[in-house]
């Protein structure tokens, strides 16, 4: 799934949920890979509001990491 903003990152994770948690895992790391890339696309094209939108994104993909790493 593609993820741009916070809305496809919330629901990107409501669809891993019914997932074993190794694979959220793979999936929130290769997903925080993608944005951090983006990010650094919007950087270099002076787009802070596509900077933020990708931060945000990556915040709330920590997050589901942190819970599932807490209940592991």
């Amino acid at each position: 799934m593609n993820i741009a903003d916070e809305t496809t990152a919330k629901e990107a994770i409501d669809m891993w949920r019914n997932k074993d948690p190794k694979e959220q895992l793979r999936q929130i790391r290769l997903s925080i890979e993608t944005l951090e890339l983006n990010q650094m696309h919007y950087e270099n094209r002076g787009n802070e509001k596509g900077v933020i939108r990708s931060e945000n994104a990556i915040d709330i993909l920590i997050q589901r990491r942190k819970e599932i790493e807490s209940e592991l």
